[in-house]
């Protein structure tokens, strides 16, 4: 980072609303990769939501350790070890369901579901806590590597924007350093933000694979389009006259993209044409983003309170970058 170049929130914020666009790409590249990692690891994005929960509290139980040890080691490499020495504290199901915005009996049904299948355990005094088993640590790993690497793309993007000087793998080898610290605050962000969806769809599988629609639009606005991206992704659709039969995208392809079956993306991107978020060639049995509507369904991409949220993410930047500065 350029020495003595200092970044406020404010100002990361107000990078977001006025290049949200070009921040786009990167964003849903990034919440794709980690719905997908959640999914394909637990199959059920509401009881990975759940697990989300468990393990952004051990990340603050193991970041603790600093309280009483400045020299704790946070990062990636020592997590394995660090996490079986932590006493996890008591979860109550209320409040589960009230971080995950879950109805109260379907986080019942769902930590019973996740005990069964070893991703949650249940200690003899009903004391409910998060421990990746030993023999799921290379695939853990394999998911946390592509997720924090599609998170520094992210950061990076904004940086250049920023005119900051800072490259991916600078941004990748601070996170992983303090691993702990930076999962706790990411964590709780994506809690956050998948309440909010959850509210909203009532069904997380959904949000994923209307993100592939929509990365498959932005690319295309890229590719073909010459003038500045500002505005809402549909009127940049318009404005620049895309047409989205170019932008489009089989269920096949989001199911290999997802880990979502095929049929289940195909039952629910005919849900999202019913809502007349999406259009569906006849033809060619491929969906797109529905360009010129105004129905109010249609703030699943460009709503005020979608970019507020996406903002959250901001915050999170921040913290990164203020890390990289002090330590440069």
């Amino acid at each position: 980072m350029e020495r003595g170049k200092t970044i406020e929130n404010q100002e990361l914020k107000k990078n977001f609303d006025e290049h949200f666009l070009k921040l786009m790409p990167s964003f849903y590249e990034m919440q794709s990769t980690f719905l997908s990692g959640i999914y394909k690891r637990y199959g059920d994005l509401e009881g990975g939501n759940i697990v989300i929960f468990f393990a952004r509290d051990l990340h603050l139980e193991i970041l603790r350790k600093r309280e009483i040890d400045l020299d704790f080691d946070l990062s990636l490499e020592k997590f394995w070890i660090n996490h079986k020495t932590i006493m996890q504290s008591k979860k109550r199901i209320i409040i589960i369901a009230k971080q995950t915005g879950l109805p109260k009996e379907t986080t019942r049904r769902k930590i019973i579901y996740l005990i069964k299948k070893k991703h949650i355990k249940k200690s003899e005094r009903n004391r409910l806590f998060w421990e990746p088993a030993s023999d799921h640590k290379e695939t853990y790993i394999n998911i946390i590597d592509e997720q924090i690497n599609s998170l520094s793309k992210f950061i990076f993007e904004q940086t250049k924007l920023l005119n900051i000087n800072l490259s991916v793998s600078k941004i990748e080898k601070e996170i992983k350093k303090n691993y702990c610290f930076y999962w706790y605050n990411y964590l709780s962000v994506q809690l956050e933000y998948i309440k909010f969806w959850h509210t909203k769809l009532k069904d997380l599988e959904m949000l994923l694979i209307v993100f592939q629609v929509i990365i498959q639009t932005i690319n295309s606005i890229k590719k073909n389009s010459s003038s500045n991206l500002t505005g809402t992704l549909s009127a940049a659709l318009i404005k620049n006259n895309i047409n989205t039969t170019l932008a489009d995208i089989s269920a096949t392809s989001i199911s290999e993209i997802t880990g979502i079956p095929r049929a289940t993306c195909i039952r629910k991107l005919d849900k999202f044409v019913r809502m007349k978020v999406l259009q569906k060639n006849t033809s060619t049995k491929r969906y797109g983003l529905l360009a010129n509507n105004k129905s109010n369904q249609n703030s699943i991409v460009d709503s005020e309170s979608l970019t507020e949220k996406i903002s959250l993410f901001s915050d999170f930047s921040s913290i990164v970058l203020k890390a990289l500065n002090k330590n440069k």
